[in-house]
């Protein structure tokens, strides 16, 4: 037994000084060493790729994926804690499960939200469960959250992104085909911002006077302001002092007139006292809103009347939809003067009087005129033969005031004759409305020449296809996959070949 053992003994412990074993086991071991370097660089680029998204190639035809430089810049500069809350469960927002029906790629939001994140350590995302967290649904319940919408907050203020500030849709006018859009890095960039602002213009739009221009009415409007990163608050006049940092008091077309103690509140609310800021009162108009002579005193105190009739045109190429009350304006040019607004379109706009263009400490001046051949219906004029001549749809009127030696601020009253302009249809991209209303009020607020507004370009998401550019294809398929991959095979072939010869 002792003999055996010995030699069974010898003959493994010649196996294992045999070149047979030492060859098996260097090609064994090299392997498990392979495997193992794989899997830990596996594991170690997914927790980098995680931890910095800006890691993963964005293989989108459009680059969804990639934040625009002006994003960039704003997230580099925020100095607040902020945090970005997604509502929706993780997996189907990562997945595309939310909103997949309409086109919209949901994922690219988070993508984007997570490169916000990754250049500022102060930025943070969540991804909220509405049902596994109903407290946090609560706290936001004035702002109606549902999965896809996104809370961007501070200490400050907080801001709430639906779906429809994320992605619009389209028609393509020349394939009648529906196109979709994402404008996720402006809303995203802008709500970042906005919450991180030290102070924000705020409008103040008055109720209780059965307002034509009602919050659902306005919400396009609204919608444009707080894009635009200005607050919207409403206030009614009769039991409501107006905020003191309101630059704007809106009075959204009453159909009842004001009170004698709510015009005095206009009235200090546009006094050189009251503050230092410019300071607006924006009166939108229609034409059957029927009388209201104390609002139409105080309007005769800043020079201007709107008149109770709507001007119409007589010619078939200065109407939209061959309505000749839903006419085409034009701006004036004396107040915005560098951009070319085209389709302004005035629906059922009343016609506006000035008293006088210059009086004491107050001047008027037109924003919107009608063409040479437009004129005022009334009902007692004939339309066969009309009086026709340029219209004054919108006017602003301003009384300049110094308080110190080198400060000057305004006081400004406009007035436009018609409530349609403001609602949601005439303030899409088609029409030039948006434009001329969103840089009026960066005009009467004096933060025209600011960083408030975020403006990025739309990119399609309907044509997304998962292309490589040109660069990368050479990067991969030639230099990688067809040189790098087969010389390195050929090298180890050619040195483990090397090596079992000569043993």
């Amino acid at each position: 037994m002792k003999n055996n053992n010995t030699a069974k003994k010898s003959s493994f412990g010649s196996f294992i000084k045999s070149n047979k074993f030492k060859r098996g086991g260097m090609a064994t071991l090299m392997s498990v060493v392979f495997i193992a370097i794989v899997v830990v660089l596996n594991i170690l680029i997914t927790a980098l790729s995680n931890r910095f998204p800006s890691m993963n190639f964005d293989m989108t035809a459009q680059g969804l994926n990639t934040l625009s430089d002006q994003a960039l810049e704003i997230a580099r500069g925020v100095e607040n804690t902020t945090e970005i809350f997604f509502i929706g469960e993780e997996d189907k927002i990562r997945k595309d499960q939310i909103y997949s029906g309409y086109g919209f790629q949901y994922s690219q939001v988070a993508n984007l939200a997570e490169r916000l994140q990754e250049a500022n350590s102060k930025i943070s995302v969540r991804f909220i469960d509405p049902d596994a967290n109903p407290d946090f649904m609560n706290t936001y319940a004035e702002d109606s959250l549902s999965t896809g919408s996104v809370v961007v907050r501070t200490e400050k203020r907080h801001r709430v992104l639906t779906i429809n500030d994320l992605f619009v849709k389209s028609t393509n006018q020349a394939t009648g085909r529906s196109e979709t859009y994402s404008i996720a890095d402006s809303a995203l960039a802008g709500a970042l911002e906005a919450v991180n602002l030290e102070n924000v213009p705020v409008v103040a739009v008055a109720t209780g006077h059965n307002e034509l221009l009602t919050s659902s009415a306005r919400s396009g409007l609204d919608n444009l302001l707080e894009r635009e990163n200005f607050e919207v608050q409403e206030v009614n006049l009769l039991t409501d002092e107006i905020p003191a940092e309101a630059q704007v008091l809106m009075l959204p077309t009453p159909s009842t007139d004001y009170t004698d103690a709510e015009i005095e509140k206009m009235k200090v609310f546009l006094s050189a006292e009251a503050s230092d800021l410019d300071r607006t009162i924006f009166v939108t108009s229609y034409y059957s809103q029927g009388e209201l002579p104390k609002l139409a005193a105080f309007l005769e105190e800043w020079g201007v009347k709107v008149e109770p009739s709507v001007v119409a045109e007589t010619e078939s190429s200065q109407v939209f939809a061959a309505d000749a009350s839903y006419i085409f304006a034009k701006s004036a040019e004396e107040v915005l003067t560098d951009n070319d607004y085209n389709l302004l379109v005035a629906p059922l706009t009343s016609p506006i009087s000035l008293y006088f263009t210059a009086n004491d400490d107050i001047s008027v001046k037109k924003l919107w005129v009608s063409s040479d051949s437009a004129y005022a219906v009334t009902g007692e004029d004939s339309q066969e033969d009309p009086k026709t001549g340029e219209q004054v749809l919108a006017t602003m009127s301003s009384k300049l005031i110094q308080p110190g030696n080198n400060t000057y601020i305004y006081k400004n009253v406009v007035v436009f004759g018609n409530s349609l302009s403001f609602t949601e249809s005439f303030l899409s991209n088609t029409f030039g409305n948006r434009a001329y209303v969103s840089d009026l009020f960066h005009e009467i607020t004096k933060t025209d020449d600011s960083a408030l507004s975020v403006s990025t370009e739309r990119v399609q998401t309907s044509t997304v296809d998962i292309v490589l550019s040109v660069n990368t294809v050479i990067i991969l398929g030639l230099w990688v996959f067809t040189i790098a991959i087969p010389v390195i095979i050929l090298i180890v072939g050619l040195v483990v070949f090397l090596k079992r010869r000569h043993l």
